[in-house]
């Protein structure tokens, strides 16, 4: 297992392929027509059996940690917009109509609004209309974070941050409002695990409704928890109209 990671850390560190969203994710299913035969954005469109209960999700800034591990040094506006016409070509000009520089400086925390929403958020959307029962956007910030080479993730949310506090693991300075939020995140899965439904048997803090057409309803994992409705909205709209192809 040692081997297996070590091998992953020089892998993640060169470029083994031209596709741009393989440079973020280079583990990733591959498309055999044995077992996988497709992309998963195409094959829950035309799902032709039932699907079991689902919780789908994502944190709040998802593609930070993406970027900032990726671009080490400040991304100034020419380089944003570079960036812009190699992942977007044709429709890179729309993005940076609704996404333009932000003054003169880094771009990097705009580039991770960018990746967040085109590549994690927006899409889990279109998974959950599909899929999914309940739906929760993760947003509490992990505190206790000590990883020097992350610093940047202080104050944020970044991919899987959520999950010291589901497993109540890696746990340093952890407040009593983090304590809270494990205690509350674990309650939901249990239930779910339990009866598919995150409300029982267990007391919860707060009723996590199912997911419906009209105002998309998810649960905010913060403190206190809440209930909210169409995240990312118009920018989701946005998105889909760009589509989640890599080729446009």
């Amino acid at each position: 297992a040692d081997n297996i990671v070590a091998a992953q850390k020089i892998v993640n560190t060169k470029i083994t392929s031209f596709e741009i969203l393989l440079f973020f994710e280079p583990w990733v299913p591959v498309i055999d027509d044995i077992l996988v035969f497709g992309q998963l954005y195409e094959t829950i469109q035309n799902l032709s059996f039932p699907v079991k209960p689902l919780v789908t999700g994502t944190v709040l800034d998802e593609g930070l940690y993406f970027v900032f591990s990726k671009w080490n040094q400040p991304i100034l506006p020419i380089s944003y917009i570079e960036i812009a016409l190699a992942f977007f070509r044709g429709k890179a000009f729309k993005i940076l109509e609704r996404f333009p520089p932000v003054g003169e400086g880094d771009q990097r925390l705009l580039l991770s609004k960018v990746a967040t929403q085109w590549v994690f958020a927006c899409p889990t959307r279109i998974f959950t209309r599909k899929a999914a029962l309940y739906y929760y956007v993760f947003g509490f910030p992990l505190n206790s974070s000590t990883n020097v080479s992350q610093k940047y993730c202080n104050g944020h949310v970044c991919h899987g941050d959520e999950l010291p506090y589901l497993f109540e693991s890696n746990w340093m300075n952890t407040t009593d409002a983090g304590r809270r939020i494990s205690q509350s995140i674990g309650m939901y899965w249990t239930n779910f695990a339990k009866t598919q439904n995150p409300n029982e048997p267990l007391r919860i803090p707060i009723a996590w409704p199912t997911v419906n057409s009209t105002d998309e309803k998810y649960l905010y994992f913060q403190d206190p928890l809440q209930v909210q409705q169409n995240y990312l909205k118009d920018d989701c709209d946005f998105w889909d109209q760009i589509g989640y192809r890599k080729n446009f």
